[in-house]
């Protein structure tokens, strides 16, 4: 369940992150925009984590 709900929030930090950073720029608000980006590049690395650590080897498979 914690790698669905890595999965859910990286999704909501992207979209929230993205519309923040559009109404921020829109509207000329740089910390507006700062943040959203911060939030988009947060949910990225969580979505990026999760591939990662799916594709990692694992000791107890054997090689295919």
């Amino acid at each position: 369940m914690t790698l669905f709900q890595k999965k859910v929030a990286g999704f909501g930090l992207v979209l929230v992150g993205g519309l923040t950073a559009t109404h921020g720029t829109a509207t000329g608000e740089m910390w507006e925009t700062l943040l959203g980006l911060f939030g988009l590049v947060i949910g990225v690395v969580l979505l990026a984590l999760k591939v990662v650590r799916r594709n990692t080897p694992d000791a107890r498979q054997p090689n295919r």
